[in-house]
């Protein structure tokens, strides 16, 4: 069963031998070998490097559930397969090419110099970044510059000193990788080095979601599995500990089934619907992960629990971008709460599912209004916006709202050329 922190965290400095050890431990040691075992498969000629782009997506793929699982305060490795099916991943890695950009444009336009400055800042604020995508998995949200400084503002000293180590983790992986290199054999030294590289990555994914947990009030994050939150108490305990052995034993089907089961005859924790969620992931039963991300979406809002619906939210659409809430309230509620936070995109595929599941609702006209807006403001997505704004106003009786309907759309309108 995995380690759930009810305490205080303890500070992360006393715990740099834990975090460096992290990855030789359970599932991630098991990880970290999969994958490097799987990066051979990069030797295959042709298709070779699509392998090595799978490999490192799914290395990717794990590091970022250790990042969200730490900052959970769970300090076990997460039992997942390695896959590519959660959205929040693709935005990890749009993440490192928007970076990339940034410096390889600073290096052409401004020099040396520039790019060098630019990199520094940009390798400063990478940490911020990735954690905030963490916290509330909006992509747009995290590349404002001004988030990762309001991370630093409120953690301090100890962002520094984690940025530190960071750098410390991520060159001596480079260092070792070099040095192994030079002193074994083409394949094995190809083998270590990607070893090392998924030491490296993990290592530093467990180190930011730890920063996460132990400053997660400053943060306004609210852990699972912190104390006076839902956690694994009975009598949920034993059916949590008979699922993940399942799980071990390499038993999904019969884990999934048990979950099923619990879910459907009697209300069950918080941590029982994570693990339901997370296994159906695992098995890649779209038509079930859909079907329970709606309870489990409901029962998170009834927990008050703003910040995981919303990461369930954005995951559910990018998988169903005709997926709603159960609760129309609760669809208002969280595309309000998406676009406060930032997560227009978020906001505006809300209101477009709320849209097309309930197109006769007295405020759909209202949710067409401000998904339009929403798609102008934040993506220039005009033709999109026309259709939503004609068909709110065909149905709105609104006449003050219909004014504002019509505002919007004269905005929008395509220019008349002569």
């Amino acid at each position: 069963m995995s380690s759930i922190q009810t305490h205080t965290p303890e500070p992360f400095w006393h715990r740099l031998r834990a975090i460096t050890l992290y990855p030789f431990r359970g599932a991630a040691l098991a990880s970290l070998v999969v994958l490097t075992l799987a990066s051979l498969l990069g030797l295959i000629p042709v298709v070779g490097w699509i392998i090595s782009l799978l490999v490192w997506i799914g290395a990717y793929k794990f590091a970022f559930e250790i990042l969200r699982t730490t900052a959970d305060g769970r300090m076990e490795a997460p039992e997942v397969v390695i896959g590519t099916g959660d959205g929040v991943v693709l935005r990890l890695v749009a993440m490192q090419l928007v970076f990339i950009v940034v410096v390889v444009a600073a290096l052409l336009i401004g020099g040396p110099i520039i790019g060098l400055a630019v990199l520094a800042l940009v390798t400063f604020l990478q940490p911020g970044c990735v954690m905030s995508l963490a916290m509330d998995g909006s992509l747009s949200h995290a590349l404002n510059p001004s988030t990762p400084f309001e991370i630093v503002s409120r953690i301090g000293w100890p962002y520094l000193a984690v940025f530190g180590l960071l750098f410390v983790i991520q060159a001596s992986a480079l260092t070792a990788s070099v040095w192994l290199a030079l002193w074994m054999p083409p394949v094995l030294a190809e083998l270590a080095v990607t070893a090392v590289s998924f030491w490296g990555l993990f290592a530093a994914f467990h180190l930011m979601g730890y920063l996460i947990y132990q400053y997660h009030e400053a943060l306004g994050y609210e852990p699972t599995g912190a104390a006076g939150l839902p956690s694994r108490h009975a009598p949920d305990a034993d059916l949590l500990g008979e699922a993940e052995a399942h799980v071990r034993e390499g038993h999904l089907d019969t884990a999934l089934e048990l979950l099923r089961a619990e879910t459907r005859s009697r209300a069950v924790s918080l941590d029982v619907h994570e693990l339901y969620h997370r296994l159906l992931r695992q098995s890649g039963n779209t038509a079930a992960l859909a079907e329970h991300a709606g309870q489990y979406l409901n029962l998170l809002m009834l927990e008050r629990q703003d910040r995981r619906a919303l990461g369930l939210l954005r995951e559910t659409l990018d998988a169903d971008p005709d997926f709603a809430p159960a609760q129309v309230e609760h669809g208002r509620q969280l595309a309000e709460r998406a676009r406060l936070a930032g997560q227009g995109q978020l906001a505006a595929d809300t209101l477009r599912a709320l849209l097309k599941a309930h197109p006769r609702h007295p405020d759909a006209p209202r949710w067409g209004l401000d998904a339009a807006l929403l798609l102008v403001d934040r993506s220039g997505r005009d033709d999109e916006a026309r259709a939503l704004l004609e068909q709110a106003l065909e149905r709105c009786e609104d006449e003050a709202l219909q004014a504002k309907i019509e505002a919007a759309l004269k905005a929008v309108q395509v220019p008349v050329t002569a």
